[in-house]
């Protein structure tokens, strides 16, 4: 494996002739996921070289530190619920809609985030799970940064947001790579690559591709009758549910 990345990586280097400022080629081992009713996850490795400029001398085991971001394209609305007792039973009592979300987020680095660059630069790049941009929100007044904690924490918890500081591993002074988990409830979509070299904090080059997860079979025709004819989906989805009902009650009364 580490013999087919170096070589891909030798063949990446080969197509840029007479650089002589610094370069930065990377790579995914897919480019294409395809989703269906038996996926379960899978992994992607992401992997690449950082040739310093002519004349610089690499010193230490790395050349730069390595800040890889992998986040969809699509952005949607996620509207998070405080839920309080009500005498025996939990009622919904505030909400807070975030209006435009990123439905991935992961972020793997050489080092910790906050020794690679200063928070204002995080800040700037998305470069963390607390520095997603979560658009604005409405419904909660001060109370926003409680309910914005509380939509970071359960987008960790279903393996959509996730953060792997020194998870960038280098197989040289110059090669590096890491691995990307897709869990098996990934939407599907784009999904933006982008790989950041670092040095004294700063952002000295980048590079970005596209990694592509596509639903196949009953699920893509189910997903694009849904956006297709919405008020349709929605009527046979409740009609499905209601024929279910009715069949439970009926097995239930025959064995009474």
């Amino acid at each position: 494996m580490t013999c087919w990345f170096l070589a891909t990586l030798i063949a990446l280097l080969a197509l840029v002739p007479g650089a002589r400022s610094e370069e930065l080629a990377a790579g995914i081992s897919r480019d294409k996921i395809e989703i269906n009713s038996r996926f379960t996850g899978t992994q992607v490795a992401i992997f690449g070289s950082v040739e310093p400029a002519i004349g610089e001398v690499v010193q230490g085991d790395r050349s730069r530190d390595i800040v890889v971001v992998v986040r969809s394209d699509m952005l949607s609305r996620a509207v998070v619920r405080r839920k309080e007792p009500l005498g025996p039973v939990w009622v919904n009592r505030e909400m807070l809609a975030f209006e435009s979300v990123p439905e991935f987020y992961f972020v793997a680095s050489s080092r910790p985030l906050a020794e690679v660059a200063e928070p204002s630069v995080l800040q700037q790049f998305q470069l963390g799970v607390a520095q997603v941009d979560t658009g604005p929100g409405f419904g909660a007044g001060r109370k926003a940064v409680e309910f914005r904690e509380a939509f970071l924490a359960s987008r960790q918890a279903q393996q959509l947001y996730s953060q792997h500081e020194g998870a960038v591993t280098f197989l040289s002074p110059t090669l590096f790579r890491t691995t990307l988990a897709l869990p098996p409830n990934v939407p599907a979509g784009n999904l933006k690559v982008s790989v950041y070299a670092f040095k004294d904090g700063r952002i000295t080059s980048s590079s970005a591709m596209t990694l592509f997860i596509d639903k196949t079979g009953i699920e893509r025709a189910l997903s694009e009758f849904s956006v297709r004819e919405p008020l349709l989906y929605g009527l046979s989805a409740l009609l499905v549910a209601v024929a279910a009902g009715l069949v439970a009650a009926a097995v239930f009364r025959d064995r009474s």
